[in-house]
């Protein structure tokens, strides 16, 4: 694989991006204009990954925050989000129309993954995070609901508390094979449509979900960032996280559910860089995404002075005294700085619940919060209506020009080098040594399992095939 690549963007082309960035209303979602936008987020998002896995100067912040974009970037995360709650269950639920093809809404789920993935870079640095000033408000908004998703999913199907699941992202051959031997048998040409638009909605409703986790997961590392500089940040970033949000309670919830982890039969798997990997041998015994959570508990209850602030109420105790068991020497041997944590939790265990003295009395509005849906607010199914095109009844050309510009944003040379070093099937999840020969984007175990992929692969293959063939160009117009 192509691990050396570090860069698909010069610093001028960067530079570039970050300048043409615009704030656009939520009406303007998928026009050209939003689009192109959209990708570009996506590209940046892609550069900027390379950069921090490389451990290369950091460009993608510093163009960011020196032309002061990050509005830009928090109002596209936002737009995104309010998208994905309140629009995209109109349009794939449609009375009347069925969508035919995922790529719009992929588009745009993909553009909510990279700006987050953009704010975390920003928020790494500390003088970054602290020019976002009042927008760390709606960052820690938007962080939390992605969080209290996933707990109130596992609390509201207790059956299946994951949101995304290994089978989700390894589908068997049946969809597929039903779908083949019923235009075999004589279901004729709509049959075979009808069940081809069946499955553009299950992609798409897997797709959100597997996006929701992913979000979920990268909102921890956001939030502990967020924790770790909140000295620079406005005064009433720290009563957010404690008092407005309860963050100690939520990071102890998802501890405890651990809804990143699965076990089907007697295999283990983890929910890391957007995908389920199976874990091998000896595994370490907490997931990035724990380490993240359990940095930001300490960084909370570990300050003597964010720790006075909040007040541990018998509830909130045996919230926080469940998570005892979880810190085994495996998990303090992987990160020893958690003993001070494990001592607190031990002798939280035999005081009092402790009152808190009162947050401060200065207080700040979010900056955006839901002002991005302007006139729509509470007219979602007239703006859905107004949208449906772009969605619903895209035209081949549009759909052209999306699939060209995500192509060059998802560069395969440069999403490779990001990709962990044993490829997994995209049918079974088995390590995959075998890979696409026409568009080199998809790896599988055997060719069985390429040959039952082939129906859901062909029309991507087709694109990127397509794209592959025309002269290479990573610049999106």
């Amino acid at each position: 694989m192509a691990h050396g690549q570090t860069s698909v963007l010069q610093h001028f082309e960067i530079d570039h991006y970050v300048e043409k960035l615009e704030c656009m209303g939520i009406e303007d979602i998928l026009s050209t204009r939003w689009a192109v936008c959209g990708c570009r987020l996506v590209q940046l998002g892609v550069q900027a990954a390379l950069e921090a896995t490389h451990g290369t100067h950091d460009y993608v912040q510093h163009s960011i925050t020196l032309q002061n974009k990050g509005l830009t970037v928090v109002w596209h995360l936002l737009t995104a989000e309010a998208w994905r709650l309140h629009l995209l269950p109109h349009l794939v639920n449609h009375p009347h129309l069925t969508p035919t093809s995922s790529l719009p809404f992929v588009a745009v789920l993909h553009t909510e993954a990279a700006a987050l993935g953009l704010l975390e870079n920003l928020v790494f640095h500390e003088d970054s995070a602290a020019a976002l000033e009042g927008l760390t408000l709606d960052v820690i908004d938007y962080c939390v609901r992605q969080l209290n998703r996933l707990v109130v999913h596992a609390h509201n199907h207790p059956e299946q508390p994951l949101l995304y699941q290994p089978q989700d992202a390894w589908p068997t051959a049946t969809p597929t094979m039903n779908r083949k031997t019923k235009t075999e048998v004589g279901g004729g040409d709509d049959g075979g449509n009808e069940e081809n638009q069946k499955s553009v909605v299950m992609e798409v409703s897997s797709e959100e979900r597997r996006v929701g986790l992913a979000l979920g997961c990268r909102a921890a590392g956001v939030i502990h960032l967020l924790a770790s500089c909140r000295q620079r940040l406005p005064l009433c970033a720290t009563t957010r996280l404690l008092q407005t949000h309860d963050v100690p309670q939520l990071l102890a919830s998802l501890l405890y559910l651990a809804p990143w982890r699965a076990q089907l039969g007697s295999r283990l798997y983890v929910f890391q860089e957007g995908q389920w990997v199976e874990q091998q041998g000896e595994a370490p015994a907490l997931t990035p995404t724990e380490c993240q959570l359990w940095a930001a508990l300490h960084t909370l209850l570990m300050d003597q002075e964010t720790l006075a602030m909040y007040e541990v109420s018998s509830g909130r105790r045996a919230a926080l005294l469940k998570l005892r068991g979880r810190l085994n020497a495996a998990a303090l041997a992987q990160v020893p700085s958690l003993e001070s944590l494990s001592r607190w939790l031990a002798t939280l265990a035999l005081t009092a619940p402790q009152q808190a003295r009162p947050p401060p009395l200065v207080t700040t509005v979010s900056q955006l919060g839901a002002g991005v849906a302007g006139v729509w607010e509470d007219r979602w199914e007239e703006l859905a209506a107004v949208l449906e095109p772009r969605f619903l009844t895209p035209t081949p050309e549009a759909l052209n020009i999306l699939a060209k510009n995500l192509a060059a944003a998802w560069d395969l040379d440069a999403l490779e080098a990001l990709l962990p070093d044993n490829p997994v099937c995209a049918l079974c999840g088995e390590p995959a040594g075998r890979r696409c020969s026409r568009c080199r984007a998809h790896w599988y175990c055997r060719r069985e399992c390429q040959v039952k992929h082939w129906p859901d692969h062909k029309k991507l293959c087709d694109l990127l095939a397509s794209d592959l063939t025309a002269k290479k160009s990573t610049f999106i117009e």
